[in-house]
């Protein structure tokens, strides 16, 4: 059973950018680690203190489940949350 974790951290991201314009995180790295991203689910739009930011709930190859931030304004992506399988981070 996963075990959700409130993160909130920076995290440098690759995306893929398709021919709509729309923006597709790929991978990312949290803590020294690479995670790389096996299913794109719900995709989304927040204010958060005032700035609009994409959220994109996306599930990695091994199987744990991210939430991701994206402020297209400062071009800024922050792992907002986890829901990890294992408490190995």
């Amino acid at each position: 059973m996963a075990k959700e974790v409130l993160v909130k951290e920076p995290v440098e991201t690759l995306v893929r950018v398709m021919s709509d314009g729309n923006v597709q995180p790929t991978s990312f790295v949290w803590r020294d680690r690479t995670r790389y991203v096996a299913d794109l689910g719900r995709q989304w739009e927040e204010r958060i203190d005032g700035k609009l930011v994409h959220c994109y709930l996306i599930q990695s190859v091994d199987r744990n489940t991210y939430e991701l931030h994206w402020d297209a304004g400062e071009n800024r992506w922050t792992l907002h949350r986890a829901w990890l399988r294992d408490l190995v981070v």
